[in-house]
């Protein structure tokens, strides 16, 4: 009997790690993938980066076939589905530290009945950061010393 893939044991305990050391995070998709369902308005290049926080999702469930889940984008609700096989990243965003995964052995699986799948040719936003924070700005950190010379 042939193992299967490893990729699911591996994002579900990579995620595990990345939330139990208080990251949050983040997945990296392959939009082209069969199967994955996501927001076209924000794909950029066939891929999209998405906030995995349990704080911004909720119906969480990884099932065998890939990670489901519902999240919102602009304020509505929307469901996603991504596959294991499009998943090809995985890193928290605090650290950075993750892995990235290369093309399964066999190929992309096809869809049924000669269905295709491709996202939207409309770039999203240069500033739409799927589910992300937006960065916190810091105060400077000079200050004036005077001397008593």
């Amino acid at each position: 009997m042939a193992l299967g893939s490893s990729r699911p044991y591996l994002i579900r305990a990579l995620y595990d790690w990345i939330v139990d050391g208080g990251e949050d995070p983040y997945v990296v998709v392959d939009c082209f993938y069969p199967g994955v369902e996501v927001p076209e308005t924000h794909i950029k290049d066939g891929q999209i980066v998405l906030n995995l926080a349990p704080r911004a999702l909720s119906g969480w469930n990884m099932a065998d076939f890939g990670v489901m889940f519902q999240t919102r984008f602009g304020g509505i609700p929307t469901e996603i589905i991504l596959p294991y096989g499009a998943i090809t990243a995985i890193y928290g965003k605090e650290s950075g530290l993750g892995m990235a995964f290369g093309q399964e052995p066999g190929g992309v699986p096809e869809l049924p009945s000669g269905e295709t799948r491709t996202p939207a040719d409309e770039p999203a936003p240069e500033d739409a950061q799927e589910n992300a924070e937006p960065p916190k700005r810091e105060r400077p950190a000079l200050r004036i010393v005077k001397s008593d010379d």
